[in-house]
């Protein structure tokens, strides 16, 4: 495996500066004029998350007082971040919490903003993506780079693991004239093994892929389901279809499917449009079974990643968050499974009834969903 630092050309203040960060006043905090320093580095020692950002922009003590390095390794995040390439920005990427709207800034390496660049997939803090024709797993949040061997422009890719660990492999697949798997061991092996199978229709493509366990389940049109076996161990890998049509609901025109993980079982994710409504179904006995709600789950979804979860925050329970900020307010848009309305959240407060229509894809190459990570 091969690991690379991203390439820093800003001299010896960039890594310095290469830090997460928020908006703040610049005056001086009178904190420390009634609390010791160090004092004041044995409370920020019990702050997390938010608090401990916002105190640590406040000034320049307070800045020395709360260190980047506690909160990497602390901060609970209870939630994904939508991660932001600001092309108009020069090379930053912003981070934006879903519930509050807070962004916290990051400078990248300018290879990141290349116009040649795709996500394929968002999972555990890391992001495969095409750079240059070249495939790379880079966390924006510890600045690793882990390159991998060249591979065709397939339509999905999943991972099974972080790239630091043992049991990584990546998996891409494409049905340009036959349908091809290509499997790649992260750290085992120098190049990609690829896999023609004589099976099915090549006529439409693979939209959406996930690991569940040792088998990779994959969508076609329109809810299809495959699910590809065998490919832990590549010797006998075997293609089986699932679900062989759509689920039935009240969508309108195209929409869009995305599949998502749920306890071992797999959850279906129909955005529809037009103002449609949007819904989810479970996969059981073969069949997409449709759901009356999420409970006290929540989606996030993009063109590279569906993340289902556990959360402990009511505001955030059953709803779909997307890679959309809102043009006026600047917060996440998401779709409450309640209300079957579009909204944003104000803190804790829902606001801005809205039932305009966006498809995900149109921001696949700049916007995604990504659980923060620095390990």
């Amino acid at each position: 495996m091969k690991k690379l630092e991203a390439d820093d050309d800003r001299g010896g203040e960039g890594k310095k500066r290469d830090e997460v960060v928020v908006r703040s006043s610049t005056n001086e905090s009178h904190l420390l004029d009634i609390v010791p320093f160090h004092v004041l580095q044995m409370i920020m020692e019990f702050c997390f998350g938010i608090e401990y950002l916002n105190f640590r922009a406040t000034c320049k003590l307070c800045h020395l007082a709360a260190p980047i390095t506690v909160f990497e390794t602390a901060y609970p995040l209870i939630s994904p971040r939508l991660m932001v390439f600001e092309e108009h920005r020069g090379t930053l990427i912003t981070f934006t919490d879903p519930m509050f709207g807070d962004k916290y800034f990051k400078k990248v390496s300018p290879k990141f903003f290349s116009n040649n660049r795709r996500i394929l997939c968002s999972r555990y803090g890391w992001l495969l993506m095409f750079i240059d024709d070249l495939v790379f797993f880079i966390n924006p949040f510890t600045r690793n780079i882990v390159k991998l061997p060249q591979v065709p422009h397939l339509e999905s890719f999943c991972f099974s693991a972080p790239p630091t660990s043992t049991e990584c492999m990546v998996v891409g697949l494409s049905t340009s004239c036959s349908w091809n798997v290509y499997i790649h061991f992260v750290g085992r092996e120098p190049s990609w093994r690829r896999f023609r199978l004589d099976f099915g229709d090549v006529s439409s493509h693979f939209s959406f892929s996930t690991f569940c366990g040792q088998e990779v389940y994959a969508l076609r049109y329109e809810g299809v389901l495959e699910v590809f076996r065998g490919i832990h161990n590549s010797n006998n890998i075997t293609c089986e279809t699932i679900v062989d049509e759509s689920p039935r609901g009240h969508f309108r025109g195209c929409a869009e499917y995305f599949v998502a993980k749920c306890d071992g079982h797999l959850l279906l994710v129909v955005v529809g449009e037009l103002g449609g409504s949007d819904e989810v179904f479970e996969l059981k006995d073969c069949k997409w079974e449709k759901m009356d709600g999420l409970g006290r789950h929540v989606i996030y979804i993009c063109g590279a990643t569906c993340i289902y979860m556990d959360t402990k925050t009511p505001e955030l329970e059953n709803k779909i968050f997307f890679p959309r900020l809102h043009l006026k307010n600047g917060k996440i848009v998401f779709y409450s499974l309640e209300t079957c309305r579009y909204h944003t959240l104000n803190g804790g407060n829902m606001e801005e009834n809205m039932s305009y229509f966006f498809r995900t894809e149109e921001h696949m190459d700049t916007r995604v969903w990504i659980e923060p990570s620095w390990s």
